[in-house]
This record gives structure tokens, sequence and C-alpha cells, in this order.
């Protein structure tokens, strides 16, 4: 059995004002940030609390009065303004533990199943940012919070797989893995096929681990599965290139933004995270609201083929690329898109 589906490694991040690489479980280690294996993200400046734009308040706890841009380019005001807010769908996130009592969930996150614990979710945040993301985008989808990491606990990789089994065979629609590891896990292929074949939607994370070329390929599961969505990091910077550790290879689907992207931090306030962990929320959020308005019975395959045909706005490189496959996914449509921030070939626009 692979040992790299190990506890420490989903929550490294860099301290952007030291430029380091810290473990969150083992912090007299440095690497790397794209040795990351387990999803991953990098923090903006963990001790600050950035503001929503437009919020005037020194602590913004209403994430609801100004959205963050992620959240706007990926069409979450347009979402609201037609009542599309993810109402009825399930979505579980299996990933580092949610803060349930951030004020911003509103009491959505509604069941919570830890298969690992011992750490304090103060240190493990990487769940309740995610967790945040998805709600901004779909404030009234349920979120059901699996937690495999953390110091103690079932082996990470066998939480996993039974987390995903869980939340098939528990009616969820869709399920968020803000995780990764570079070998194939069997027990976690096994649970991925399960839950496809009940009719889940799986959305991950790319991977952080890309080396700044399109021709070469970096690999991370679940999201080399085909059953599941992976999702690459663009940011949020005219061309919306990508970003330099964003993993490229033929089974990326689409991006999302995964730069700087702001959601809410354990214990009330927010934070800025980057990683391709932070792109996928914003598509799960997004497909929930889509369930909502398309059908929450569409398969995987139905639901992929409404989004090549209406939600996917290309970037970078004409046509399906390694680094952003089909596209940047959005409810945008092009022109809207474009005013906010408009789109470059890819030679032009400079990466993250």
């Amino acid at each position: 059995r692979p040992d790299l589906w190990t506890a420490h490694q989903i929550l490294g991040c860099v301290d952007a004002r030291e430029g380091r690489r810290s473990i969150a479980h083992n912090k007299s280690k440095e690497r790397d940030p794209k040795e990351s294996k387990m999803g991953g993200c990098f923090s903006s400046g963990l001790d600050e609390d950035p503001k929503i734009p437009g919020c005037e308040k020194e602590d913004c706890d209403d994430p609801k009065e100004d959205l963050p841009p992620g959240i706007l380019l990926t069409g979450g005001a347009k979402l609201r303004s037609e009542g599309l807010k993810g109402k009825g769908i399930k979505i579980a996130v299996i990933d580092s533990g949610i803060d349930e009592e951030h004020p911003g969930f509103d009491g959505k996150v509604t069941r919570k199943v830890w298969y690992r614990s011992g750490t304090p979710l103060s240190k493990d945040d990487h769940g309740t940012h995610v967790a945040g993301t998805i709600h901004m985008m779909a404030p009234e989808a349920e979120i059901f919070d699996y937690r495999v990491f953390g110091a103690t606990g079932k082996p990470v990789g066998d939480s996993i797989a039974e987390a995903i089994r869980d939340a098939a065979d528990s009616g969820y629609k869709l399920i968020n893995m803000s995780l990764g590891g570079s070998g194939s896990y069997p027990a976690i292929k096994s649970a991925v096929q399960y839950a496809y074949k009940k009719g889940v939607i799986m959305v991950c994370a790319a991977g952080n681990e890309g080396d700044n070329n399109p021709l070469t390929n970096e690999i991370s599961y679940p999201a080399f599965y085909e059953e599941c969505i992976s999702v690459a990091a663009v940011s949020k910077k005219d061309g919306f290139p990508v970003a330099r550790f964003s993993n490229s290879n033929v089974q990326v689907d689409y991006a999302g933004i995964g730069v700087d992207a702001i959601s809410f931090k354990p214990g009330g306030g927010f934070q800025n995270m980057s990683g391709t962990s932070m792109a996928s929320p914003h598509v799960c959020g997004l497909l929930a609201c889509l369930l909502e308005k398309h059908g929450a019975d569409l398969s995987d395959k139905e639901l992929r083929k409404i989004l090549n045909e209406s939600y996917a706005i290309d970037i970078g490189t004409e046509g399906i690329d390694t680094e952003t496959g089909l596209g940047f996914l959005t409810y945008l449509d092009g022109a809207a898109f474009d005013e906010i921030l408009p789109r470059k070939k890819l030679s032009e626009a400079k990466t993250e």
C-alpha cells in the first residue's frame, strides 16, 4: 500500500511574507510547494483577514454583502439574481474538516463524519476555506463535512475511500475532493467507480505539482481518474494565466479561479489561499446551481455535455489543451466575462 496518502501532506502552505514552506503536521520539514501530495494550498498571509471587496467594516462577517472576485467571475452574482443557489443539492466535502460555526455558513453544514482528528481546525483550515467557496457559490446547497485529515485516526487513503462510498450511499449528488496523491490508491479508485455508477458527480483538484510547462504531464489522483472532473487553477488577471503550480495532463477537464482566492477562515473572518484546491470548489458550487437549473438527476456525462455547450469559455490555447481542458467554467456569457477580464492567447499571458 502506497505511503504517500499521509495526514500531513494536504495542509502544507506557503507563507508569502516569509517565502518558505511549512508543513502543518511536521513544521520542522521544509519542502517546495509543488511537492505537496494532497491537493494542498498556498496561503497569502495566514494571519491576515482579507476584506471582501466593498466591505467597509473592519471585520466583515457577511460574505453575502459583497462576493469575492473568484465567485463573481464564476457567475455567483448572476446565479443569485436568477434565484439559482443550489437549493436541494447535497454536497460532500472530503477534506480536513469544516468549522460549521463560521457565521458565513448560515447553518448549511448539516452533517459531520470525521475519520481523523487530533489537529485544531485553526491549523487544518483548508477544509473550511474550500467549503466556504462552495457555500458562497451555492448558498442554499447542503454541505456535508467528511474529515479525512488530522493527526490521528484511520489511514488517510482508507478514510477517503470510505467517505466517497458513504456519500454515494447517502444520496449526495456532488463530492468535492481538493486533495490528491501521485499514485493510484486501489480503495479510492474502487470507491470512485462505485460512486460514479450511482450517479455521483465528483469534482477534484488537478494537483499542484505543475512545472509551468504544458508539454509535460503531472499526475494526481483521484483527479486523473476519468470518472472525476479535474479542475486546474488560473489567476484573476487579464488573460486568465494558468497558475504556475497547476498540473497539466490530458485528463484536465476545466479551469477555475485558484490564485489568491478569498474564503472562510476557521473561527470567523476570511483569508486568501491559492492552489487547485481553491479552483475545484468554485466549479463544484457552480455545478450545484446548474443541477438546480437543469435537473438534479443529470448524470456526469449529461452534465458535462451541458457544460461544454453553454458554460465553458475558452482561455489560453485555442481549443482543448492540457492546462485548462475545455476552458474556464462560469455562468457568465463571453461578453460579460470579457468585460470583467479580457481573455488572451496563452502565448500573450504571463504565467502566475
